[in-house]
């Protein structure tokens, strides 16, 4: 087959020279990364720095920050170093405890206290309560308590005899003795009796004893006199007897406390005096005065159930004490800066803390106030809280509360479970006011999101850091990505990196970028090819990376996740996606495609096909009408619309349907990349001229017929130099990019080869204009000032076949027209 040579017309074509930028390793002064100074500054990120520095800097309300940017742009590292370097000696730290309510225990108390006094009070409550422990049974036996409670016995005993002395001497006068009288019911009750012939004798047997002559009348009636009285008055003397146990009782409480007071007011005063803190010495009188009321608990009972589990009773004597437990929450005694706490597990219970609960021996679920626990909000007070976005919302009511935090400066502490009202927490801890910024790192849809819908967002955040993914490509960022890989290399132990694998890691970056102006500061993958490489070291035994390390790393990376690249293309090759690669075709296109896997992305070739027919419906995107086709690609048909009526409806209507559709395409299609070749496709189809199958083309276009810059234009162009290479170059084979893209070239050595070779060809435009002679094999055409375009150039014979679509729709109108004033 005779090869002929393309006619480039306008189109620009590019030397193998401006395929891909090369890094020079002139300006690195080093032999390998071990010789120069690893990086630990921030680089490339002066806004987001800048950002930062100000909301961590303001302590007034609401400057927490978000922070934004694409993931592996060291969002985090760069965030917790600056608010390392700015947290200096903080002096408003705080130890929190909570403390039993002896008052309301289901309102435990909170002790705000300084740091290191936490655990500090905590050792001396357990301290002075175990010591009362060992020290209040013994002054219970020492000898002058036993003779001052004797004392207090004897007076009680004294009082209660003389009162039961003088009612029965009283009753005596009268003929009356106390006694017991045992009822029916077999219970017994104290009672007054008269006394017949020497003998106690119930009230109800008078009657008997007057009958049986043994008792007068009169004598009887008098009986029944007394009784009366009487019987009413030894229910009070009961009454005495009662209130005489109780004062004794109670003196003897008394006597016991004042006895314990001494003691238990000594082992206190150094805590007293220790904490000078109001509530602290409220709440030690509370304990004083609850000890002295409860003694009882200090002292063996030697009526011990011993049927009782020994667990169930040391859980007995663990609960009675544990009321003076103190329960410290934040201990701050070695903590001297700002705290800075980075929360990897953003659960209701990790930030906000919890009420614990426990299964006890019983078989009972318990809680109280020593199972509160703090979250990492309460630990982040007077510092700093960093936490992921993407883990905040991954529980219901995790946002909600921390909106509710920021908003109000205090913690409640709740379980998480009381939210949804599946339990009720009994206890009401005392809310915490706490002083704490709050940064957030998330994605910019995330934040534009809660910034628009959200109503307290702008309130309490009112900083947005936002992280560039790129920096502009200069020595500087060359020697910044040196020095990156001298810390990688040497905090990881892994080989080093001489000056070709720096270069090829630089060139990486660049294309990672996506353009040859630029270079990516998405660190965390750059961090991985230095890691692969190293493997690739190891495995061929040297000592130290070079390109071909790192050429291998790039390699070995994309081969890993080109399952899907491959086959599409195996099956181009096989014709069962049908692509032709040589010949020419009228109507059909080869546009260009990018896949996107999430991990790898790859380009393939599309066949993009037209039809036109009379008619006034304009173009119809297929891809529209079944569904499959994006804003942005809808968009991109609406602009051929009226690119072809500025060019070829300034003299009559565009009498023209067209149809448009991306052939074997399941899946949808979105973007507008292809509206440049659609619009040749169009008019290779009106024209009737066919179009060279050996070229593809990848372009956005405007309504003005000027050819935009698009994405992904290595991964195209790679995409259809590789099915050529597969079937055979036939020397005509070419890409045509936007001339806007040619600085994003950062093509592989394989293609700038095969363009140095002649194999392959790829030509730059900057209009619609420019590839036709490239694609059609004749010129494009220039309107003259009566819009008519040369007869054998390509707009002429478009202009020529939309004519001949209005003269056949003509006679149509005329027909259906009605002459002005007719009637029906």
């Amino acid at each position: 087959m005779k090869k002929t040579k393309l006619n480039i017309g306008t189109a620009t074509k590019l030397d193998y020279n401006q395929l891909r930028w090369q890094c020079p390793t002139s300006i690195f002064k080093f032999k390998t990364t071990a010789e120069i100074n690893p990086l630990h500054e921030i680089i490339g990120q002066p806004r987001a720095v800048e950002s930062i520095k100000l909301g961590a800097s303001m302590r007034a309300k609401g400057y927490n920050i978000f922070v934004t940017g694409l993931s592996g742009t060291g969002r985090t590292t760069t965030v917790k170093q600056i608010l390392e370097s700015i947290s200096g000696i903080c002096p408003d730290l705080f130890d929190y405890c909570y403390v039993n309510n002896f008052v309301d225990s289901d309102k435990p108390i909170l002790l705000k206290l300084a740091p290191g006094q936490g655990k500090a009070f905590q050792t001396a409550m357990n301290e002075s309560i175990n010591y009362l422990r060992r020290k209040i049974p013994g002054l219970f036996e020492e000898e002058s308590y036993h003779q001052t409670r004797k004392k207090i016995t004897n007076e009680y005993q004294t009082q209660e005899r003389l009162v039961i002395e003088n009612f029965d001497a009283k009753i005596s006068k009268h003929g009356f003795v106390r006694g017991q009288l045992e009822k029916d019911d077999g219970t017994v009750q104290a009672e007054v009796f008269p006394v017949v012939d020497g003998e106690a004798v119930p009230i109800s047997d008078l009657d008997r004893l007057v009958a049986e002559k043994k008792l007068k009348a009169n004598e009887a009636a008098l009986f029944k006199k007394y009784w009366q009285a009487f019987h009413e008055e030894i229910y009070d003397l009961a009454r005495k007897g009662m209130k005489i146990m109780q004062e004794y009782r109670a003196a003897l409480i008394e006597s016991d406390k004042n006895f314990a007071k001494e003691l238990v007011s000594t082992v206190f005063a150094d805590t007293l005096e220790r904490f000078e803190n109001e509530k602290l010495h409220a709440y030690i009188g509370h304990v004083k005065e609850h000890i002295l009321e409860n003694l009882h608990f200090f002292i063996p009972n030697p009526n011990q159930n011993f049927a009782k589990n020994d667990v169930i009773i040391k859980l007995e004597e663990s609960e009675i004490f544990s009321i003076f437990y103190v329960n410290v929450i934040l201990d701050n005694s070695k903590t001297e800066r700002a705290p800075v706490v980075i929360e990897t597990n953003p659960t209701y219970t990790n930030l906000f803390g919890t009420i614990e609960k426990v299964y006890d021996a019983r078989g009972f679920w318990r809680s109280d106030f020593t199972k509160i626990k703090a979250g990492s909000l309460l630990c982040a007070d007077q510092g700093f809280l960093v936490v992921n976005a993407t883990d905040l919302f991954q529980e219901p009511n995790v946002w909600n509360k921390l909106q509710q935090v920021l908003l109000y400066d205090k913690i409640e502490i709740q379980p998480y479970d009381s939210i949804f009202q599946l339990t009720q927490s009994h206890l009401k801890p005392e809310s915490i006011d706490v002083n704490i910024k709050v940064i957030i790192i998330g994605g910019q849809t995330l934040y534009r999101f809660l910034h628009s819908y959200e109503k307290g967002f702008k309130k309490i955040f009112k900083i947005n850091a936002q992280f560039d993914y790129e920096t502009d490509k200069n020595e500087e960022s060359f020697h910044h990505y040196a020095r990156f890989a001298a810390k990688i290399c040497m905090e990881e132990n892994i080989p080093h990196c001489d000056v070709s694998a720096v270069a090829a890691i630089v060139e990486w970056g660049v294309e990672f970028a996506g353009s040859q102006e630029v270079i990516t500061l998405k660190f965390s993958d750059v961090a991985d090819l230095i890691r692969e490489s190293a493997y690739f070291v190891k495995e061929s035994k040297k000592k130290i990376i070079s390109r071909e390390d790192v050429e291998k790393a790039i390699e070995s990376r994309k081969r890993r996740n080109d399952m899907t690249d491959e086959k599409i293309r195996k099956h181009i090759v096989k014709d069962t996606i049908m692509i032709d690669t040589s010949g020419t075709r009228v109507g059909i296109i080869n546009g260009l495609t990018v896949y996107n896997s999430g991990i790898y992305s790859f380009g393939k070739p599309a066949r993009i096909s037209a039809n036109v027919s009379v008619g006034t419906a304009g173009i119809i995107n297929i891809e529209r009408e079944s569904d499959m086709s994006g804003r942005l690609h809808n968009k991109g048909i609406l602009i051929i619309s009226g690119f072809l009526r500025e060019k070829f409806a300034t003299k009559r209507t565009l009498s023209l349907s067209a149809s448009i559709a991306f052939e074997q395409n399941y899946s949808g299609i979105d973007g507008d990349s292809a509206s440049a070749a659609e619009i040749y496709a169009v008019l290779s189809a009106t024209s009737n001229m066919p179009i060279n199958q050996s070229i593809a083309i990848t372009g956005s276009v405007n309504q003005k017929g000027e050819i935009q810059p698009i994405g992904g234009v290595n991964e195209k162009v790679i995409g259809f130099y590789e099915v050529c290479r597969e079937r055979g170059f036939t020397k005509e084979h070419a890409c045509i990019i936007p001339s806007r893209n040619v600085k994003d070239l950062m093509l592989s050595k394989e293609v700038i080869e095969d363009v140095r070779k002649g194999n392959f060809h790829i030509y730059s435009i900057d209009t619609i204009d420019d590839a036709i002679q490239l694609l059609f094999g004749l010129e494009a055409g220039v309107a003259d000032k009566d819009g008519n375009y040369p007869k054998q150039s390509l707009y002429g014979l478009v202009d020529a076949r939309i004519e001949e679509f209005a003269q056949i729709l003509k006679p149509v109108k005329k027909e259906t027209e009605k002459p002005k004033g007719t009637r029906k």
